[in-house]
Order: C-alpha cells, then structure tokens, then sequence
C-alpha cells in the first residue's frame, strides 16, 4: 500500500505502483484506529477509499476471520455501497473472482482456511485466505442471527435506527486467542454524510466522538509520518543499481520497529472526524462545489451533505423564525472559551440582581440573564436531567455565582410550577428553598424572588406574537435580545431546533411549537429538545414587556399564520 507522499517521493517504474489519494485516504492509513468514525461530505468516495481500505487491512491482517457489513436496508447495501466498495477493492488490487467471490460456495481450500463455519454463502463475500464477510441488513435481523464477528461495517449510518444498530452490537465477538493480537480486532468502521435529525435521520455515531484521545490520535499521525519517510527511503534505497544491503536492513529494522509501536498506539482506540466535500477538491473540482452551491442544492442542504456541518432546522419551519446571527455574541468571556464562574462574564453587572428563566418538565432548565441599558443579553444556562433534581441544579447555581456580589434572584417560570403551593410541594418552591439554602440547611445570602405566583398561561399564539414582535428589533419598548453562545450553547440549540406547526382552535389558525422533542431519552433533551426555549420564553414574557405588545399595533395571528406559511412556500 502506497501513500500520497509516498507516491511523490518515490520513483515510478515497472517494479513500484505510484497511487494518488487525498487527504482523508492518508488518514485513513495512517490513523487506523480499532474504531473508525468518519462524517463526510458528499463525494468523499467514503465506500471507495475508507470502506473498502479498512476490510482490505482487515482481510490480510486477520486471515480467516469472520467480518459484517451492516446498512439500514439490504437493497441499499447491495446495490448501492458494494458495488463501491469493491471499487475500492480493485484499486487496491483485489480482483473479484481471484480474491473474493461473492453469493457462490467457495474452493475446499478456501473454506478450509476460515474460522467459522457456513453453511448459507448467499449472503456472503468469500475471500482467498478463508476470510468471509457477511451482508447484514437492520430490516431484516435474521440476515445475522447467531452470527459471531470480529470487525463491524456499517455504511450510510444516519439512516440506521440506534435501538435496531445496537441490536446488532453483540455480533461483535470473536476468537481472541488467534485474532487479539490485530489492532483491528473487535473494531467498527463506520461512515456517513451528516445526519438532520429533524428529518427523520440519525446521529447515533456521534457518541464515538466523546471516546477518542486527541493526544493519542496525534502520537499516531507522528509516528506514522515518521514510518512512511523511512519507508520512502528504503524504496528508493532499493531501486538503487548498487544496493546496500546494510542500509536495506537497518531501514527494514526501523520501518518493523514503527510496526510495531503503531500497533500498539493504535489497538483499542477511537478515531472521529467529521470532514467537508473539499477534502476531494482535486478530485470533484472547484466547479463542482460551485455547480451544487449556486442552485443544485439549497443553502440549508449545502451545509449539511456538501460541507458537513451540523445543520440546525430550515428557518423556514423554525418556530423562533426571526432569530438569527444578530442575536448572538461569542465575546462573553475574555478567553473565548466557557466561563467556570460568573466573574468570567465580561456583560455581567456583579452589583447587580440577576434573572432567571426555569422550565419545570422532563428536565430541569435554567436561562439567566440580566438587563444591560437598552439590550437584554442571556448569560448562562443550567440544567439537570433525571435523576438529578433541584439540589444539583441549586448547586450548580451557587456555584458558577459565588463570587456575585448582589445575591438576588427573579426567577420567572411557568405557572405549573405553582401547583401544589398550599401543600408546600410546589415546584417553584423548591427550587428556591435549594438556592437560599444549601445541602446543610444553612443560608446561602441568596434571595430568590418568586415573579410568577398568580400567572396566567402563557399560550403559544401568544408567545409566537411576542417572539416576532421581540426578535425582529422593530418595537422600541422592547429591549434588543443577545445570548451569549458559548456560554447559553444549549439554549442556541433549543430555539433553532423549536420546530413550528399550524394548528386550528375552532377556526382560528395558530402557530404552535412541536414539543414531541421533550419525550427524547434524557441525555439528548438538553441540546435538542425545547424545554430550553421554554425557559426562555418565562424569562422574557413578563408582564412589563407584554404590555409594549399591547401599545403596539395588534396584529391578528391569523396575520402572522399566513406570513409564516408565505415563508414556507416560498422555500419549496
């Protein structure tokens, strides 16, 4: 195998094949992790180059072996990512029909070669050295039944349902004692283009992204630079008329020692990487990005499968539709980075109280923010998901404040959070007893000024007006809103990902927030379920500011329900 630099070193003759690869080819050679996470662009040649790299490392390196290659369906597995995959292949060298065969029963001694038994072969890539991978498909479960592997394939990986991929997690199990000793052993190699869950994908993948060592990932790359200069060297040493057989064997030395500590900087290792078509730009051309930008794909759909970045939902289906970069700022910390305590924020007025915003649902979320002369910025937000309650969240709160000199709190909240008050078991209650007093019943020295006894229910119509009226900057008995983005990064998430629908009252038309995102699994609600945005909404609805709306010029909802479903169609 032949890397790009390699290749631009070496002299090309009869005896050397130069190959050409970009970027992300290299990494995938190099790095080679026992778990492989790429989220490409379109055009990356994902099947092609890492798919296909990796099960041909996998093969050699683990003779006999049993591996799997899953997808969501197994029409899109076999007609769509094998075919690519065995291009790969055969740039590799492998040709089908001398080094594979696939769907047929393979020679004696091919068979006799493998770890496993099989009695079914259609479903099944045979190799010459008795390895054998098999098609699986997440629709069709019974494709891997009882099957035991020792590498895992999964291609297109966003449209593969987590509760169904980790039905298939334990299939990865394998003879230790005769395949431990690969750093590919027990491994997954998963590729894809960047999910939208508001679309019915999924990102499940992502959780890999937390295990990888970046130190670790780094040491790697060194250490496999430094091989393939070594390697360079001895390829060019023996091209040489006059060879030097002692120079020859002290590179060979080096190049099995490099070997060898790869393998083990390697083994049990998790590598991620999240890339843009551009990485293929040589390949795929300027044009061509220019071609998809300029009206093939829209912006939104561009961003995602062309760039790979994370997409929020289209603006045209947000329900906090004029909410946007001006409503944002990242200079709330000198450093750039999250504050640790509140004295790190360079907006907060320390002498002053402050304000909070709390939405009591399958989560606790707390928004805060103060007012800054004619701009209203948001601070920071909280938040404890179950089975953490309110200490946890009161503690977190007098943690990040300690060193906040005015010790005064108003907290707005939704008006559930007042039920049960006469029993003394209401919501907003507790909260407040957690702040003034902490896990040892002593005094805080905060005060926590309830400001939502008595509310009424704030409707959504409602808070659809407002938000227009808020965000779009026009109404001057309103303040100007900035949320700090590093620092409120989950409440970002929250109000770009509220999705809006159209529902009826009677025959009055409503704007309405899709709220289905609060029934996520709790360690996804921060960051994509709108109980965030709800938080935001108690904290700026106040009274004060709901009376502007009223010395404004009404506007009946239905007015804003045909501007908001004009918006959409013009999308379309």
């Amino acid at each position: 195998m032949t890397s790009r630099s390699l290749a631009s070193k070496a002299r090309a003759t009869d005896d050397i094949g130069v190959k050409f690869g970009h970027t992300l080819q290299v990494l995938t050679d190099w790095v080679d992790t026992t778990v492989f996470v790429a989220v490409c662009g379109r055009g990356t040649a994902k099947s092609t180059v890492i798919q296909a790299r990796r099960l041909y490392r996998c093969v050699y390196d683990m003779p006999g072996g049993a591996f799997a290659f899953v997808a969501n369906t197994y029409s899109n597995l076999t007609n769509n990512i094998m075919p690519a995959v065995q291009n790969g292949l055969k740039l590799m060298g492998m040709i089908e029909g001398v080094h594979y065969i696939k769907g047929v029963r393979p020679p004696d001694d091919w068979r006799r070669r493998c770890s496993v038994i099989v009695d079914d072969y259609r479903y099944v890539y045979s190799f010459f050295n008795g390895s054998v991978l098999f098609l699986g498909s997440l629709d069709n479960p019974s494709l891997l039944a009882g099957k035991s592997v020792i590498h895992l394939f999964f291609d297109e990986a966003k449209y593969a349902k987590e509760t169904k991929v980790n039905r298939a997690m334990p299939i990865l199990r394998g003879d230790a004692i005769t395949y431990g000793r690969s750093h590919l052993f027990l491994g997954i190699t998963i590729t894809t283009d960047m999910p939208d869950v508001n679309e019915g994908e999924f990102d499940w993948f992502f959780r890999y992204a937390g295990e990888m060592d970046p130190d670790r990932i780094e040491l790697i790359i060194q250490a496999a630079a430094i091989r393939n200069e070594i390697l360079t060297s001895l390829v060019n040493e023996r091209l040489k008329k006059t060879l030097n057989g002692a120079k020859i064997k002290r590179l060979v030395k080096k190049v099995d020692y490099y070997d060898r500590a790869l393998l083990k900087l390697r083994k049990g290792q998790t590598f991620f990487i999240n890339t843009s078509s551009l990485v293929n730009i040589e390949i795929l051309t300027p044009e061509y990005i220019e071609r998809l930008y300029n009206g093939t794909l829209e912006l939104h759909e561009f961003l995602k499968s062309v760039l790979g970045m994370r997409p929020g939902l289209r603006k045209d289906l947000r329900f906090y539709v004029q909410f946007s970069e001006r409503h944002k700022y990242t200079d709330g910390t000198v450093s750039g980075e999250a504050a640790y305590y509140s004295r790190e924020l360079r907006y907060l007025d320390t002498n002053e109280p402050i304000d909070g915003g709390m939405d009591f649902g399958n989560m606790l979320s707390l928004v805060i923010g103060q007012q800054d002369g004619k701009t209203y910025r948001i601070h920071k937000n909280l938040f404890e998901i179950p089975p953490r309650w309110f200490r946890e969240l009161a503690d977190q709160f007098l943690d990040f404040f300690r060193y906040h000199q005015c010790r005064e709190l108003n907290l707005y909240y939704d008006r559930a959070g007042n039920n049960y008050q006469r029993q003394g078991e209401d919501h907003a209650g507790k909260i407040k007893q957690a702040i003034e007093y902490d896990a040892s019943g002593r005094r805080t020295g905060w005060t926590v000024n309830l400001m939502s006894r008595h509310q009424a229910t704030i409707r959504q119509a409602a808070e659809y007006s407002f938000m227009q009226e808020l965000m779009g900057g026009d109404n001057m008995m309103l303040p100007s809103l900035l949320v700090d983005a590093v620092n409120c990064r989950e409440l970002v998430s929250s109000i770009e990902l509220a999705k809006a629908e159209v529902k009826y009252r009677g025959n009055v038309k409503i704007v309405a927030k899709v709220k289905r995102s609060e029934k996520l699994e709790p360690k996804k609600l921060p960051m994509l379920s709108t109980n965030f945005s709800d938080a935001f909404k108690y904290l700026m609805m106040r009274r004060k500011w709901l009376q502007a709306l009223k010395g404004a010029p009404q506007v009946p909802t239905d007015s804003f329900v045909d501007r908001f479903m004009a918006d959409r169609n013009k999308k379309k």
